[in-house]
């Protein structure tokens, strides 16, 4: 019989692959935000990646495409500061 801890810890993920579809937006203005909203409601890309100067900027749009893609297909949404 299983522990409670086993019983209770479960992989809500899936083992990390390979993107097959990478896409990048350069800019998070309001421009960079739309198109990347607009990516992750097609379902088109298994990563988003997100650069910009402004690193504030970036973090934040950043977690709030991931926290709106918990409902979405997308598996990894990531930020590079330029």
């Amino acid at each position: 019989m299983a522990s409670l801890k086993a019983q209770l810890i479960v992989n809500l993920r899936k083992e990390e692959q390979v993107p097959q579809n990478k896409i990048t937006v350069v800019g998070v203005g309001a421009v960079g935000t739309a198109c990347a909203i607009g990516i992750l409601m097609k379902d088109l890309a298994d990563e988003l990646a997100l650069v910009d100067v402004m690193e504030d900027k970036l973090q934040g749009e950043m977690m709030d495409l991931q926290h709106a893609s918990l409902s979405l297909r997308t598996p990894k949404i990531v930020s590079v500061r330029n």
